[in-house]
């Protein structure tokens, strides 16, 4: 993946570009990944692959350059989502060399040789991709030459097409080189075999079937232990396609035609493959895992570049799989023989389809494609403790609440994205559970839903098994109708979730129960609770006076509890939030305090006031969904206004508040805009129109959450990860932007509610309709 510079060497320049790490090498050139000098970064999609010559090599004539700035020329006029952009070249160095977008993500070579054959579903919106690519390449009247496995990369939107055309530039040695085979051995057309100028555009296509091939088999059409029988076979193109699945083969096998004429055009191959590319790419959980993997990798080399230390220690990371070698061929390991066994859908993850789902409440990265509910199918890479591979991290040790925390303020802190809090063993999964349980708290070991009518399940956190579950239980008064479910309050080793019955206590690996507390009475519902230092705080309203609520608070015991007070109020509670000492519920649209300790009312807003849900922290508290315009600040104390945010514009998610004291909002009729404050002082930090986004169809945002460095707004189709010191201004697109596609069978209308959790880099996502997904966070 990335290896380590020489240590105890200053930093290495290349133009304008510092080299963070060596990405591989082949024929005359290297392959660095690099940040622009004046800016380090740590975002791995602002960084860029820097191609050199050899230092060790004399082969930088007069022919080479003149080769290499045609073909420079070419390279810039080759556009399209799925060729990799070429950023920067300067032909007349000293050592040309030349910048092109990088992409956090591995080679098809590695992705195959470490997570197996890709499903039909991701080989078809592979092919599509990849035969769009080369329409792009051709009509640039460039010629890839050498398209494998190791020149196709896969990134979390998607793969992307490298070397097309400097290939020929970084192999040949003169310009009038004549019997030149530019290719890989196993991957060459019958054409190179002749002659690199007999290739034509449809010898990309005789490659590209070959690709397809290997990416549906793990094996190549031409593999064979000697290279003679391999160049036998190709000139006679005879294809081994047993182990490519049936309902993929047909295509193959047009493309592999000995004659070029026969061979499909690559818009006829998209559409063979199903037209266009999906927006959101099936990537199977293995493939994702090692996305993860490679940005975590480049995130940690920028930020040692960034922080003005050396990165030439850090430690290699991953097997040493070519990045983008064009000269030597790629051999893959023998596969092993056919059993008639596709391998299972391995779950979803960080990238998402490698795209974001990020549904009004959420993001995670799924695979649409059906799978086993609850299994996180084929391995994701090595074991751990491979040799080149990272240790298995440690792993979560505290709950994580939907809200981030107390105060609910929507900071997952730094252990959202610290693969030290990873739950042991996780990786990607999808389950399906009974609809309505959807609100979760995460457990070291359990991801604990409950639903309304004292409905509950525990998943294993680390691949979505289902460990237990408690039906829902119907009450002759109908409190269904009436209750919100709460997330399950976690003490020790027990959860607690509330019902009609009252609270029920169950063993959270297990489900057994383990005692209960009765209800108020059979008059109250339950509107939502909120737990703090081993108390559980709860709202209910009277079934049959709907001007009447009450508020109680329950010592949990490992058996059960104790009720230490309860406190009727004069009108509907909403969610309550136990902060410093106090118990915060909006009645009706009134903020009001009790005492933690013996619920006495201790403030009250002042009339006229509308908060439809509060955020607290420290000495303020924050409403939202306020029908005054802007977020109003009040005072915890004595629940004074003491200031309104983003007075003036139209609040249309948020706020997020974390725990440094910045407050986030989605603001704009389109909702558009992410804007920053400081929450003591009351100014503005920094705004970032994502408006380029929204006129692209992607839609509005509707969320924003802090977790680790970044402020993470989305909506229904998109994520935007933003820097926490906000965009610099320095160019167009600075901040990440994930593309989200929703699962064909979710109906958008279950999204509203979907709180997400965060942590190590995973994030959990339940839907109302009984959907849960587990993946990588951006």
């Amino acid at each position: 993946m990335l290896k380590a510079l020489p240590a105890g060497q200053p930093p290495r320049l290349v133009g304008p570009y510092r080299l963070l790490a060596a990405l591989g090498a082949g024929g005359m050139g290297e392959v660095h990944l690099a940040c622009r000098a004046d800016t380090p970064t740590a975002d791995p999609h602002r960084m860029v692959a820097v191609k050199t010559v050899r230092a060790d090599l004399e082969v930088v004539d007069g022919d080479f350059r003149t080769r290499f700035r045609r073909e420079i020329t070419a390279a810039r006029a080759v556009s399209g989502p799925y060729a990799a952009r070429l950023v920067d070249a300067d032909p007349d160095a000293a050592a040309p060399w030349l910048a092109t977008e990088y992409v956090p993500g591995p080679s098809l070579a590695e992705a195959v040789t470490r997570a197996g054959a890709l499903p039909v579903e991701a080989v078809r919106a592979l092919g599509a991709a990849l035969a769009r690519a080369l329409e792009s390449v051709h009509a640039a009247k460039v010629l890839h030459r050498d398209l494998k496995p190791a020149n196709v990369l896969l990134g979390a939107a998607g793969p992307k097409l490298i070397d097309f055309g400097i290939a020929q530039a970084f192999e040949a040695t003169a310009l009038t080189s004549t019997g030149l085979v530019v290719g890989s051995p196993g991957f060459m057309s019958p054409e190179h075999l002749v002659g690199s100028r007999a290739v034509v555009p449809a010898s990309d296509v005789f490659c590209l079937g070959a690709v397809l091939a290997f990416a549906a088999s793990g094996r190549g059409p031409f593999h064979d232990e000697e290279l003679a029988s391999v160049v036998f076979r190709i000139s006679r193109a005879q294809a081994e396609l047993d182990n490519v699945p049936e309902e993929l083969r047909p295509v193959v096998e047009r493309c592999l035609r000995l004659d070029p004429a026969e061979r499909p055009s690559p818009a006829e191959l998209a559409e063979l493959l199903g037209g266009r590319a999906p927006a959101a790419f099936p990537w199977p959980g293995g493939v994702l895992s090692l996305l993860a993997e490679y940005g975590d990798a480049a995130r940690r080399i920028g930020e040692a570049a960034a922080s003005g230390t050396g990165v030439a220690d850090l430690p290699t990371i991953g097997p040493q799989v070519p990045y983008s070698p064009t000269a030597a061929g790629y051999r893959p390991p023998a596969a092993p023989a056919a059993s008639g066994r596709r391998r299972p859908w391995a779950a979803i993850a960080a990238g998402a389809v490698a795209v974001a789902v990020l549904a009004t409440g959420g993001i995670a990265w799924f695979n649409s494609q059906g799978g086993q509910e609850g299994s996180s199918g084929g391995a994701a890479g090595p074991t751990a403790g491979t040799s080149g591979v990272p240790k298995a991290p440690a792993t979560l040790g505290h709950v994580v609440l939907p809200y981030g925390g107390e105060g609910h303020g929507g900071d997952f802190g730094s252990t959202a994205t610290d693969r030290a809090s990873r739950p042991a063993g996780w990786s990607p999964w999808k389950a399906k559970v009974e609809a309505g349980a959807e609100s979760c708290a995460l457990a070291p070991k359990v991801l604990l839903c409950a639903g309304s009518g004292g409905s509950a399940v525990g998943l294993s956190a680390a691949d979505g098994r289902k460990l237990w579950e408690v039906p829902a239980r119907k009450t002759p008064g109908g409190e269904g109708l009436y209750a919100t479910a709460g997330y399950p309050a976690v003490v020790g080793d027990t959860a607690y979730v509330s019902g009609p019955e009252g609270v029920t206590a169950y063993g959270i690996e297990d489900g057994k129960e383990k005692g209960r507390i009765p209800a108020p009475g059979g008059d109250w519902a339950v509107k939502g609770s909120d737990l703090l230092d081993g108390v559980l705080y709860s709202t209910y309203i009277h079934l049959a006076d709907e001007g009447k609520g009450l508020v109680t608070a329950l010592k949990l015991t490992g058996d059960g509890g104790q009720e230490l007070w309860r406190h009727e109020l004069d009108g509907l509670p909403e969610q309550p939030v136990a902060a410093g000492g106090r118990v915060y519920v909006p009645v009706g649209v009134t903020p009001v305090a009790l005492d933690a300790g013996t619920g006495k009312e201790t403030a009250r807003a002042a009339g006229g006031l509308t908060c439809g849900e509060l955020v607290v922290q420290g000495p303020y508290v924050l409403c939202t969904a306020s029908m005054d315009g802007g977020v109003p600040v009040l005072d915890s104390r004595t629940l004074r206004l003491v200031r309104t945010l983003g007075k003036g514009l139209t609040i249309a998610g948020g706020p997020a508040l974390s725990k440094d004291g910045i407050v986030a909002l989605l603001a704009g009729d389109d909702a558009r805009t992410v804007v920053t404050y400081d929450l003591k002082s009351g100014r503005e930090r920094w705004r970032a129109d994502v408006h380029w986004s929204y006129t692209m169809g992607i839609g509005p945002l509707s969320r924003v959450w802090f977790m680790g460095d970044k402020v993470v707004a989305g909506g229904r189709h998109h994520v935007h990860a933003i820097p926490l010191s906000g965009p610099t201004g320095k160019q167009e697109h600075e901040f990440e932007v994930f593309e989200a596609a929703l699962p064909k069978d979710i109906d958008p209308a279950v999204l509203a509610s979907t709180e997400a959790l965060a942590a190590g880099g995973a994030v959990f996502l339940p839907f109302s309709d009984g959907l849960i997904v587990s993946g990588h966070l951006p």
